[in-house]
């Protein structure tokens, strides 16, 4: 489904909470993955003190960006049989690529980070996906992830 969400309108939902929530929107959800945005800010914690973006940070994007747009999932989908996850925790990431330390330099406040999620499914509690995060057409990091949830009871 292709709807714009605003993260700050379902944080109530996740774990976490400023100033740990790096994600800004939810562009696009499907049961298997979608689009997340990040809009670089200079105070976040993502960035380093000289004011570049941690390469090791775009892994959180992902696993920010699975858990948003599982929300909006669950929470837009229609879906009656979609219940929420009681705890999720990242298992692991595999095979995690990330573009040369010159494009994370080059990278400043305003700038606009777009994330993709594709392949997810589950097996069991675990969800495997991939990842993708991209500055227009350069992608700074790409990795598959595992997550752990624990189903609330029915």
């Amino acid at each position: 489904m292709n709807k714009v969400v605003d993260v700050k309108d379902i944080w109530e939902f996740a774990p976490h909470r400023p100033p740990m929530i790096w994600v800004d929107q939810v562009r696009a959800f499907t049961e298997t993955g979608g689009e997340t945005t990040v809009l670089l800010k200079a105070d976040a914690h993502y960035m380093r003190d000289d004011g570049s973006l941690r390469p090791s940070s775009c892994l959180e994007f992902v696993a920010q960006s699975y858990g948003f747009i599982s929300i909006c999932h669950r929470e837009f989908s229609g879906n009656p049989v979609s219940r929420p996850p009681q705890r999720a925790f990242l298992a692991s990431f595999n095979d995690a690529k990330f573009a040369g330390k010159d494009l994370f330099k080059d990278l400043k406040p305003g700038d606009e980070l777009q994330i993709h999620l594709s392949g997810a499914r589950a097996m069991g509690p675990i969800i495997l996906f991939q990842g993708r995060v991209s500055h227009g057409e350069t992608v700074l990091c790409e990795c598959r992830m595992k997550v752990f949830s624990e189903e609330t009871e029915a």
